[in-house]
């Protein structure tokens, strides 16, 4: 995979590149990043310091995979709820698998332990703080904010006095369930490649998209 190796294509000025995979290190600073973080940044991102060019062409790749991706959803759409429902068995549950997969994997790997304990360490003197409280209810409106039009349109198709707190419930339940099962997945690997660059989980990605595309 393109962000397992040190790629010469993709560097960062003063920061030494250190391979997921592999003992091929690109730069001699004192500064180290992991190659799954610089291909976030340069390679996808495809962030810069000089804009007086423009912000540039749209990014081949990234638009080719939109365009699949658009394509997939109206095939999915075209019939009405019947397809939709059909496939939803696919997508509601292919991500399980892969999510189980790399959780199997990543535990593997050196260093997990230590990512996935600081995942779940509680930090209590936190929930005083009510930054950590408005975190949480924005992860909880994200993770689910992207399903509310169709659960909202699925359920317009339930009898009258279909049980609805039963749905909330199951659908609750199963956001925070996942959320718990990728986020052990993220830090064990978080946790892998701190133990790689030999540095505190801090100092391995940034929060935000970072933490969660780079793990």
């Amino acid at each position: 995979l393109p962000w397992t190796y040190c790629d010469p294509s993709l560097t960062i000025d003063n920061v030494t590149c250190v391979p997921v995979i592999g003992n091929s290190t690109i730069g001699d600073s004192n500064i180290t990043m992991s190659s799954a973080d610089i291909y976030f940044i340069k390679g996808v991102l495809k962030q810069s310091t000089d804009i007086s060019g423009g912000l540039g062409m749209p990014d081949t790749d990234l638009a080719v995979c939109l365009g699949i991706c658009w394509l997939m959803m109206y095939f999915t759409l075209k019939n009405g709820v019947s397809g939709s429902g059909k496939v939803a068995y696919f997508t509601a549950l292919f991500p399980y698998v892969v999510l189980l997969t790399f959780l199997i994997m990543a535990c593997t790997l050196p260093g997990a332990g230590a990512g996935v304990w600081r995942f779940f360490k509680p930090e209590w003197s936190k929930l005083l703080t009510p930054g950590v409280w408005y975190a949480a209810v924005t992860q909880s409106f994200f993770s689910l904010g992207i399903g509310f039009g169709t659960l909202i349109t699925f359920s317009s198709y339930n009898k009258f006095r279909h049980n609805t707190s039963k749905d909330a419930l199951i659908i609750s339940f199963a956001d925070t369930g996942t959320s718990l099962l990728a986020g052990t997945v993220v830090f064990a690997i978080l946790g892998n490649i701190g133990h790689d660059l030999g540095k505190d989980l801090d100092d391995v990605v940034s929060a935000g998209t970072a933490l969660a595309f780079v793990g």
